[in-house]
């Protein structure tokens, strides 16, 4: 799981740093880096699958989209300190990389990387110079000084040579974390095809999904959504549509002696995204970090507790860590004060965040109201003086 992130030069992320808990809520105003957190933490798991061009274009970024406008520079930093459990014991790793905007090329590519394990060297690499890598016994040279990279180093790794356990480990991390902060029901609408093994960023792969589910996850699937909705949802189910291989969703409603089948084209938004935040939960891959966006998106704040509920077993039973970001002060209620971390702009426009129930101050208001009722009750600059308070006094 993520631990911590440092970001320098990433949209709104300037000298910006975040702590992570197994599920951390981030909240604050329009406008102060919610997504931008999300963003830069795919960025980071999508570079070891995919070049950054690629990246670019499935947002329909330029190079000069992801660099900030409010300092005037080319280099865009991170730094991630990242926990793994292993057979072998636990696995702390510092990753570092930094990445060149070439704005008239719309381009980026590697300056430099370096993947640290337990206090031990497992990767440097510096453009220009040759990059050296563990194979499990000795540092091998495995990069030539010409090479202009577009990826993360860890993406050229062949796996199949005797690569040290501890990185093959770190880079299965990071291939099955996902984002699914694009959820767009506009898509989970259409139809699919093929055997997927999750449902996509925007969504647009649940038919497919629930489709090639077993019937012992498709057990669990309706059991998620009897907790959820109670028993007015008998069944769903993939059904093909038109060309053979395409399927859409199909669900049945339960009313008395009466049963009406409800295509996705029928369904509201907020019962797509329902099905949606289920089918997440039930992905084979374990011990990865989802990153979901406004969850509460066209969801009744009914169901806001188990929905919360819900997605929290998902660490317990698979490991599964979960960033969400969320505006509901409704679903704030339902959260663990110490997972929730506000984030907010400054002076100068750099965001920042803060853990707000961290400090005593901010503590004592918990004695009597919920996160969501402090929420509205106070000013950002209330909030900021007592949750900043606690770190002038530390």
């Amino acid at each position: 799981m993520f631990k911590k992130l440092k970001v320098d030069n990433f949209k709104s992320l300037v000298n910006f740093s975040i702590e992570f808990s197994p599920m951390s809520v981030i909240i604050g105003n329009n406008a102060t880096g919610k997504s931008s957190v999300l963003q830069a933490i795919d960025f980071l798991c999508s570079s070891v699958k995919e070049d950054f061009g690629i990246m670019l274009e499935r947002r329909s970024w330029s190079a000069d989209n992801i660099k900030s406008k409010l300092i005037n520079s080319n280099k865009i930093h991170f730094e991630s300190n990242i926990l793994l459990h292993s057979d072998e014991g636990d696995l702390s790793y510092d990753w570092k990389m930094v990445l060149s905007i070439y704005t008239g090329k719309n381009e980026v590519s590697l300056l430099s990387e370096s993947l640290v394990c337990n206090g031990e060297e497992m990767l440097v690499y510096q453009k220009g110079k040759d990059g050296l890598i563990k194979d499990g016994y000795k540092d091998i040279n495995i990069l030539p000084r010409a090479l202009v990279i577009h990826s993360s180093v860890l993406r050229m790794l062949n796996r199949d040579e005797k690569l040290d356990f501890r990185i093959k480990r770190f880079v299965d991390f990071l291939e099955k974390s996902a984002s699914f902060e694009m959820l767009s029901p506009n898509e989970m609408r259409l139809s699919s095809r093929g055997v997927k093994k999750s449902i996509g960023m925007s969504g647009k792969n649940l038919p497919s999904f629930i489709k090639q589910m077993t019937s012992e996850q498709k057990k669990s699937f309706m059991n998620k959504l009897t907790f959820l909705l109670g028993d007015k949802i008998s069944g769903v189910d993939a059904k093909t549509q038109g060309k053979p291989g395409w399927t859409q969703i199909d669900s049945v409603e339960k009313y008395k002696n009466k049963e009406i089948h409800v295509s996705s084209k029928e369904m509201s938004d907020g019962m797509l995204r329902l099905l949606a935040f289920v089918a997440i939960s039930e992905i084979k891959e374990s011990n990865a970090t989802m990153l979901l966006d406004e969850i509460e998106n066209g969801v009744n704040t009914n169901y806001a507790e188990q929905l919360l509920e819900l997605l929290g077993k998902m660490y317990e039973e698979r490991g599964h860590q979960l960033i969400l970001t969320t505006h509901s002060t409704v679903f704030m209620d339902y959260i663990p004060p110490e997972n929730i971390v506000y984030l907010y702009r400054d002076d100068d426009g750099y965001t920042k965040s803060v853990q707000l129930f961290e400090g005593e101050q901010m503590k004592e208001q918990l004695d009597y109201m919920y996160p969501g009722e402090i929420l509205l009750n106070m000013s950002q600059m209330e909030l900021l003086d007592k949750s900043l308070a606690f770190r002038e006094e530390g």
